[in-house]
Parts: structure tokens; sequence; C-alpha cells
């Protein structure tokens, strides 16, 4: 009995191993910052899309940190593949009508508001990435007043 759980540990491990990453293998390191005027933004979610047809292809995200800076992952891994990318950048606030103050939170009505103008819709951002096989760790998204 002690050798069947043991047999059954060890395929269990191996299965949970066979599922890993094997799916996504070339996934390569994609970081960078994103500055508005010259500065640092946090709390930006950075989106790559697929530009090419490949069906290998996988879009990636990151949001970045107090200092501006992300670091992609696409799925549940960091890394991106290879290829050519357009990037939207997005950033929502929420605004809660002040004429609600004695109705409960949970019943307030939120209005999501994005903060990125332009740069959150993919039509209009023009921006890019093109991710070489080695990876790219200084991407830098320099946007302006999204007014």
């Amino acid at each position: 009995m002690k050798k069947i759980k043991i047999v059954i540990l060890i395929l269990c491990g191996l299965f949970f191993v066979g599922c890993g990453q094997a799916g996504l293998k070339g996934l390569v390191s994609c970081s960078g910052v994103v500055l508005k005027d010259g500065k640092p933004v946090e709390g930006v979610t950075v989106t790559f899309t697929p530009i090419s047809a490949d069906a290998q292809s996988k879009g990636a995200s990151a949001e970045t940190d107090k200092n501006g800076k992300f670091q992609a992952g696409t799925l549940q891994w960091i890394g991106i593949l290879p290829g050519k990318y357009s990037v939207t950048l997005s950033k929502r606030t929420t605004e809660i009508d002040p004429n609600q103050e004695s109705v409960p939170d949970n019943y307030k009505t939120v209005t999501y508001v994005e903060q990125m103008g332009k740069y959150a819709n993919p039509d209009e951002s023009n921006l890019t990435a093109d991710i070489p096989k080695t990876g790219n760790e200084s991407l830098k998204f320099e946007i302006s007043e999204t007014k």
C-alpha cells in the first residue's frame, strides 16, 4: 500500500510538471517604463496585442509600479513571445456620485473613468513594441497629456 501511494505521488508530480510551461516555450523577458510628460506613472495597465497572424502569438500584459516600471507576463508566466505588438495603456479610477452619501457603500453607483485617453484605444494609441528572440528589457513608452 505504501508503494502505491509513492507511485501515485510521483505520477501526480510528473503530471503537474508536464502541465507547466510546456505550452509556452519561447517566452522572453520584456520590461520597461511608462512616462507621462517625463514622469513615471503608477498603476497603468500595459497591454500587448499581437499584430502578426502567427497562431503561436499570445497577448501579454503588465502593471506599472510607483516608478512607472513594468514586466510583461503571458497568462500566469512572466515573459512574452517574440513578435510585433500593438500596445495600449489604460488606467482607470473610480468615482462615486457625491449625492449618494446616504446610500450604503455596496449600493453606490461607481463610474470607471479612463485616465489615459487615446493611449487606451488600440486604433489611436500608435504605440508598438517589437520583441526580438533575445527579449527587450528597455521599452520606454513616453506619452503626453491625454486630454
